[in-house]
């Protein structure tokens, strides 16, 4: 296979192959938004100390949101009476983590790749919280507003009711958030796997050393990246070559922010907070990136040949196996997807199809038209 066969062979196998781990983790995502609203998480953040930053890490990891869905919440917090060393927290750890990849990484990276991932997003939160409410503590309650919004409860439906209405959010309107994203970190991901030449991924973020990591880090920060498209594009770039340390520091630096949430964070929350929040992301995410090269892969030396099955000695759960081998056909190429991942794989077809078509028809009417909320 050459060219644009090569490229649908590789983006029909990583959807096949994310299809299972995504569907459980809208699942979750949908109860937890069902079951726990916002008004509910968000009552422990007003303190400073430990427990509030962990309670916020800890919420944060829980919801189901990209960087642009989280930073009108963490507005809302500081103006309702949140610390902000305890909103950075949340802001870290919400767009990074999130139970659908928390699924995903597992089922894409591996275990140990994704506790890694996942145990330096939670102390670098943490720190950064902390290290907030000591340093912004003096200029908390000039972010604040003079009386707190009242909140209304939602009426209680019937269970029954309730299950579908989160099945109907996990399908209709979280897949209709996640489907341009998602297909496009899909997309890049079969663009590497079959397209990439080797020795260019190597080259730059394939060695050991801090500097692939700092390149990582900047380049991530100010572009806008979801962690769930992300995992398929970090899990192509380690089968081509790419230290794993590079690939936990853009897990960390991508997902967290963007340029545009660093202009909204230095206006709603000040300069200080947007600052002590991207340093924190710099030493946060070179510092993974750093402990898994030395640490964890402290031997790696993975280097992709044209040898069949290669990928079992990367440190990631290859979705293609052999895939540095290229099949010889289309249906080859499908033949090596388990057969337990179709089911799963058809229904998510439509949903991230009908997902894509309802964000092109909201685009093409305009802003009049809003976009569903990822939470209530």
């Amino acid at each position: 296979m050459h060219g644009v066969e090569l490229f649908l062979a590789a983006f029909v196998q990583a959807v096949a192959q994310s299809a299972p781990y995504l569907v459980l983790g809208y699942l979750i995502a949908a109860v937890i938004r069902e079951w726990f609203s916002l008004e509910q998480l968000s009552g422990a953040f007003g303190s400073r100390g430990l427990r509030p930053v962990l309670t916020a890490a800890g919420i944060g990891s829980l919801l189901p949101m990209c960087s642009c869905t989280v930073i009108p919440v963490a507005v809302g917090l500081v103006r309702g009476g949140a610390a902000r060393g305890t909103v950075l927290a949340f802001l870290v750890t919400a767009p990074a983590l999130s139970p659908i990849s928390i699924i995903m990484g597992i089922g894409l990276l591996g275990p140990l790749y994704t506790a890694v991932w996942l145990g330096t997003v939670a102390v670098g939160a943490v720190a950064l919280g902390l290290i907030g409410n000591v340093l912004l503590a003096a200029g908390d309650h000039q972010f604040r507003d003079a009386v707190p919004a009242a909140t209304t409860a939602a009426p209680q439906l019937p269970w029954p009711r309730r299950v579908a209405r989160a099945v109907h959010w996990a399908w209709w309107d979280l897949g209709s958030e996640v489907s341009v994203d998602l297909v496009v970190g899909l997309a890049l991901a079969a663009v590497v796997l079959a397209l990439l030449p080797l020795d260019l991924i190597a080259s730059w973020v394939g060695g050991p050393g801090l500097l692939p990591l700092i390149l990582v880090a900047l380049i991530g920060i100010p572009l806008y990246t979801c962690t769930v498209p992300s995992l398929p594009l970090v899990q192509s770039l380690l089968l081509k070559g790419m230290a794993p340390g590079a690939g936990v520091t853009f897990l960390i630096s991508g997902p967290a922010t963007n340029l545009g949430e660093l202009l909204v964070l230095r206006r709603s929350l000040g300069s200080a907070a947007m600052w002590l929040f991207v340093g924190g992301l710099l030493v946060m995410s070179i510092a993974g990136g750093a402990f898994a090269n030395s640490v964890v892969w402290a031997g790696y030396n993975y280097v992709p040949n044209a040898e069949p099955g290669v990928s079992g000695s990367c440190c990631v759960v290859s979705f293609l196996p052999g895939a540095s081998a290229p099949p010889k056909d289309f249906l080859a190429a499908m033949a090596v997807v388990p057969w337990w991942h179709w089911p799963f794989a058809i229904p998510l077809a439509v949903c991230l199809g009908t997902g894509v078509v309802r964000r092109v028809l909201r685009w093409r009417a305009g802003p009049a038209v809003p976009a569903p909320a990822s939470h209530p």
